[in-house]
């Protein structure tokens, strides 16, 4: 089995400031999951977390990927509207792969990656592999600011 540690950091970026906001993260490759929070200006933190959509950007940088269009979008604002009456907005981690024992970092496993991080948080939007893992067999370590998903993950294809 594989293991993966990814570092999400710490805290979040609200999805409307991805394109201008300043984070070497963006810049690179990774995964990203779309929150969907309300702020808190007297505790400065955020709360109420929904995860709504989990993604990867391997060829494409974090910044490039989140900005484009994408069909889970629309449920993920969708939830936004829904929840407007309560100020949700939608905010984005980030995560990097800190350490892993596969060699080579390669799309095909981020695409086992995501899979697992989908398959074992069901995020609301997401429609490939929460119900189906597929790919490799994969544990996965998550560091940093992770909330809301779990700290690990194993995953295999004869679950």
């Amino acid at each position: 089995m594989d293991t993966i540690h990814i570092d999400w950091g710490k805290g979040v970026i609200r999805f409307s400031d991805v394109e201008n906001f300043k984070s070497s993260r963006l810049d690179g490759k990774g995964f990203y999951a779309l929150l969907g929070a309300v702020y808190n200006p007297k505790t400065e933190e955020w709360g109420a977390i929904k995860l709504l959509y989990i993604g990867q950007a391997f060829e494409q940088t974090l910044r490039t990927r989140i900005r484009q269009e994408h069909p889970a979008y629309e449920c993920v604002f969708d939830y936004k509207k829904k929840h407007s009456s309560s100020k949700v907005d939608i905010v984005v981690m980030l995560g990097v792969v800190q350490s892993s024992t596969v060699k080579k970092l390669t799309q095909q496993l981020f695409n086992d990656i995501e899979c697992c991080l989908v398959h074992k948080n069901k995020p609301l939007c997401n429609t490939s592999c929460k119900e189906l893992y597929s790919g490799r067999d994969l544990k996965i370590i998550n560091v940093g600011s992770f909330y809301p998903l779990t700290k690990e993950h194993e995953c295999s294809e004869t679950e």
